[in-house]
C-alpha cells in the first residue's frame, strides 16, 4: 500500500490537538505511514511542551515536527508540510478525531480507480460530506464511541466512492502525483485560508482528475460554524476570487446542490443508526399525509406518546405511490417507494406489494406490524408476518372488513345490517361502482385474513358486538381510544332560551339532513340551533332566525365557543354505528349533556355513564323536535345529567398508551436488520425521484442564519455551498 503522511497544521487549540493526535496514534500505522505536525507559532506555551514530549516518547515511529519562524497562516503552513513530504499526503485539522482503519480505507478509496486526485471522508460536521444530515452540523450519537460509529457506517456503507465537486480541507487526501503535476495550494490568492482547497480541487478537475468521497469512513470534526465579522470579510473576498477564476464551476455546483446526488448515503446512515436502537413497528394506514380523521388522529397519538420507546414506520399510499414515514424520537424522515400495478378494484393479493413489504420488514428489522386500515394494502401482509414470525395486530376502525362501503350505509342513507330486502348490488354500484354482489366472498376473504393476526382490536364494545355478529369465532379486544382534552365545564343555566349545538363536520351520515329538516319546523322560538364545524350541506352554511353557522373550530377553543353562545345541549344524530366518536368527548369535556341516536360507540358511552339522552335511530324529525322541547323543560333531570358528566373521567392517551405498551412488548425485539435491503430501498428512491428538487437545501436557504449572511452578491446556491465548505477555523 502507498505511503501517506498525515499533515496537521497547529495553531493553539491545545486540548483538541492532544485528542486528535491520540486518536491518530491509536488508529494509524505510523511505521509505514508518517505524521507531520507543523506548528504555526502557537502562542499557547503548552503546545511547545506537548510537541517536545511527543517527539521524545515516539522515536520509533515516523513523526516529524516542523516549526514556522513566524506565523504564516493556514495555507503556507500546510504547504510547508506537503513540500517536506515525498509521499501522498492527508491534510487533517487539529480539531478532528479519527477511528480505526481510517487511513487504510481512505488510501484504498484513492487507488480504487484511475485519475483520483483527492479523497474526503464522511464527517459529522463538514458541509457536503456531513452525515446523517448533509450540509449541517450533526452530533455524534452520545451512546457510542467514534470507533463504534465507524463500524456502523462501514457495515451500512454502499462503498460507492462517489464523485464530489470539491475536496474538504478538514480531512483531505491528495496523491503525490497530483502535487507533482499541479503544485501546492495558492498562497498568493488565498494567503489567509478559506477557498484554497476549492481552488486546488478545481485545478485537479481541469487536468481530468476527480475529487472523491470515501463513504465508509467518518472523521469527527468539532469545529464551530459561527462567523466573526473579520472572518466574514475574508470569506466574501475569497468567494469573489473563486467566482472570477472559475465561472464555469458555478454551473456545476448549482446542479450538484440541487440534485444532491449523494443524499442517499446520508439517508442510509440516518436510518441504519436509528433502526438499531429500538424495537421497530410497521404501521399500515390508508392515508397519512393529508387525512385528519379519527384513525389518523389515533395513530398520531400512539406515535407521539411512544416514539421515545419504539421506532415507528408508517406505510401509506399517496398520489399513486407508497410512502414510508419513519419516526425516531423527534426525527421524522420519509422514503418514496414505487407505485404498485393494480389489476382490479378489490384485489386481495398483489405480488409487487408483497415484495415491497417483505423488503421493508427485512430492511428495517420490523418487530411488530400494526394494521390500521387496509385500503390500498393487500392481504399479503399477514402471510409475511407469519413467514417471519412477526407479532401482528390489526385495529378495525370502521366496517371495511364487512363491506367496501366502510360505514354500512345502504345507498348512503340507512344503516344496512338489519334492513330487510336490501339490494347489495345496487348499493355497491352507487358506493363503489361494483356491479356484482361480492359481499359473501368479501367476508370469507376477510375472515381468513383476520384469523392470521395475533390480536384484533376495535375501539368499543359496540363495534365488537357488531363484528362478532358476522365473524362469530374471532377473538376481538375492545380498547377505547384515549384523548388529551381538558375538562372545562361551565355553569349552565336554562332560562329564557335553549341553545342546541351540532359539532363536527355536517354531512348526511353525521345528521346533517336531520338538522336541515329540524330548521324547517316551527319548534319553539326560544330554541336556537348552532353548528360548530364545516358543513358539506350548502343550506347549513347560511344563518337564519333560529340557526347560527360558526364554521371550523379549534378543539382547544371549543369550550369558549360553547360558553360564549350559552349552549345547553349537543346533538349527535349519526345514522351509522360510529366506532368511537372523538367529538362526543369534546362535548362532554365542556360539561354539556348530549342527545344521541342509540347507535354506535358514542351512544354506548352516553347510556353507560348517563351523559345525556338517547333516541331510536329511526325516529322521525317530529319526534326528535318533541324530545328537544321536552329536555328544555326537564330542569331536574337535566341537572342530573350535568352531575354525571362532572363525575365522568375521560380516558386519556396515557391510559391508552399503557394498554398498547403491553401489546407492543409482546414482540420479541432485536430482529436483525438486512443492510443490503435497506441500501437497496434508499438508493432506489433516488432513482425513482430523479428530481432537481432539494427540500433540505431550500429549508437552509430560508433559515434565519442564511438570511443574515446572504449579503454576498453572488448566486444563492453557489454562495451557500462554497461558503459552507470553506468555513473552517484556520489561521
Amino acid at each position: 500500500m502507498n505511503k501517506c503522511d498525515v499533515i496537521i497544521p497547529i495553531y493553539n487549540a491545545y486540548e483538541a490537538l492532544v485528542e486528535c493526535v491520540d486518536s491518530i496514534m491509536k488508529n494509524t500505522d505510523l511505521k509505514h505511514n508518517g505524521l507531520i505536525l507543523v506548528n504555526d507559532c502557537s502562542t499557547d506555551k503548552r503546545i511547545d511542551e506537548y510537541l517536545t514530549i511527543l517527539k521524545k516518547e515516539n522515536n520509533n515511529i515516523n513523526l516529524i515536527i516542523l516549526e514556522n519562524k513566524k506565523n504564516s497562516g493556514f495555507v503556507a503552513t500546510v504547504n510547508k508540510g506537503m513540500k517536506y513530504s515525498k509521499n501522498d499526503v492527508l491534510l487533517l485539522n487539529s480539531d478532528t478525531i479519527v477511528g480505526k482503519n481510517w487511513l487504510d480505507k481512505i488510501i484504498k478509496c484513492a487507488y480504487s480507480a484511475p485519475k483520483i486526485a483527492t479523497v474526503t471522508p464522511l464527517s459529522n460536521n463538514a458541509t457536503l460530506v456531513s452525515v446523517p444530515k448533509c450540509l449541517e452540523r450533526n452530533e455524534i450519537p452520545a451512546d457510542i464511541s467514534i470507533d463504534e460509529y465507524n463500524d456502523l457506517i462501514d457495515r451500512c456503507s454502499y462503498h460507492d466512492y462517489p464523485e464530489i465537486p470539491t475536496g474538504h480541507g478538514f480531512c483531505m487526501f491528495i496523491k503525490r502525483e497530483v502535487l507533482n503535476l499541479l503544485g501546492y495550494f495558492d498562497e498568493v490568492t488565498f494567503e489567509r485560508g478559506y477557498g484554497e482547497e476549492n481552488d486546488f480541487s478545481f485545478r485537479c478537475a481541469d487536468y481530468g482528475y476527480r475529487n472523491i468521497m470515501c463513504d465508509d469512513v467518518l472523521v469527527c470534526h468539532k469545529e464551530s460554524q459561527s462567523f466573526s465579522g473579520e472572518r466574514q470579510k475574508v470569506i466574501e473576498e475569497h468567494l469573489k476570487r473563486l467566482e472570477n477564476k472559475y465561472p464555469e464551476y458555478k454551473r456545476y455546483l448549482d446542479n450538484w446542490c440541487m440534485e444532491m446526488p449523494i443524499k442517499y448515503i446520508s439517508k442510509n446512515i440516518l436510518y441504519y443508526t436509528n433502526i438499531l436502537k429500538k424495537k421497530n413497528i410497521l404501521i399500515l394506514i390508508h392515508d397519512w399525509i393529508t387525512n385528519t380523521g379519527g384513525t389518523t388522529l389515533h395513530v398520531k397519538d400512539l406515535i407521539n406518546n411512544l416514539k421515545d420507546k419504539y421506532n415507528f414506520h408508517v406505510l401509506s399510499y399517496n398520489d399513486s405511490h407508497y410512502q414510508l414515514t419513519s419516526y425516531f424520537n423527534d426525527e421524522e424522515v420519509s422514503i418514496t417507494l414505487p407505485g404498485i400495478n393494480k389489476m382490479a378494484k378489490f384485489n386481495s393479493y398483489n405480488n409487487e406489494y408483497k415484495l415491497m413489504v417483505e423488503q421493508i420488514i427485512l430492511a428495517f428489522g420490523i418487530d411488530l406490524v400494526h394494521v390500521h386500515h387496509m385500503i390500498n394494502h393487500y392481504f399479503d401482509i399477514a402471510d409475511i408476518c407469519n413467514k417471519y414470525n412477526i407479532y401482528s395486530v390489526i385495529t378495525l376502525h370502521d366496517y371495511y372488513c364487512l363491506c367496501p362501503s366502510i360505514n354500512m350505509l345502504y345507498c348512503g342513507e340507512k344503516y344496512c345490517m338489519d334492513l330487510p330486502n336490501k339490494d347489495c348490488v345496487r348499493c355497491l354500484s352507487i358506493s363503489n361502482k361494483v356491479n356484482n354482489n361480492i359481499i359473501d366472498s368479501w367476508r370469507n376473504d376477510w375472515k381468513a385474513f383476520l384469523n392470521k393476526f395475533n390480536k384484533i382490536i376495535v375501539p368499543s364494545e359496540d363495534t365488537k358486538r357488531r363484528l362478532l355478529d358476522v365473524y362469530k369465532d374471532l377473538k376481538i379486544d375492545a380498547i377505547e381510544h384515549g384523548i388529551d382534552i381538558k375538562k372545562d365545564p361551565y355553569d349552565i343555566k336554562i332560562e329564557d332560551n335553549f341553545n342546541v349545538a351540532f359539532i363536527g363536520v355536517m354531512c348526511n351520515h353525521k345528521g346533517g339532513n336531520i338538522l336541515k329538516e329540524l330548521l324547517k319546523k316551527n319548534i319553539d322560538s326560544r330554541i336556537k340551533f348552532h353548528v360548530f364545524g364545516n358543513s358539506e350541506i350548502p343550506e347549513l352554511t347560511k344563518n337564519k332566525t333560529n340557526y347560527f353557522y360558526h364554521g371550523k373550530y379549534d378543539r382547544n377553543n371549543l369550550s369558549n365557543l360553547l360558553r360564549e353562545n350559552n349552549i345547553h345541549l349537543i346533538c349527535f344524530f349519526q345514522i351509522w354505528p360510529e366506532t368511537y366518536s372523538y367529538t362526543l368527548n369534546e362535548a362532554v369535556s365542556c360539561g354539556i349533556p348530549v342527545l344521541s341516536f342509540d347507535i354506535g360507540a358514542g351512544s354506548e358511552r352516553v347510556k353507560k355513564y348517563n351523559l345525556g339522552w338517547t333516541i331510536n335511530v329511526n325516529t322521525n324529525t317530529n319526534k326528535i323536535a318533541e324530545k328537544i322541547k321536552t329536555i328544555f323543560t326537564m330542569q331536574d333531570e337535566y341537572n342530573q345529567k350535568i352531575e354525571s358528566i362532572k363525575k365522568y373521567k375521560i380516558k386519556t392517551t396515557d391510559d391508552m398508551i399503557k394498554e398498547y405498551i403491553a401489546i407492543y412488548d409482546k414482540s420479541r425485539g432485536n430482529r436483525e436488520v438486512d443492510a443490503d435491503a435497506l441500501r437497496e430501498i434508499i438508493k432506489n428512491e433516488q432513482r425513482v425521484q430523479a428530481s432537481n428538487n432539494n427540500d433540505l437545501l431550500n429549508q437552509i436557504l430560508n433559515s434565519t442564519k442564511w438570511k443574515l449572511i446572504n449579503k454576498i452578491k453572488f448566486p444563492t446556491k453557489f454562495v451557500f455551498f462554497v461558503r459552507k465548505i470553506m468555513a473552517r477555523r484556520k489561521k
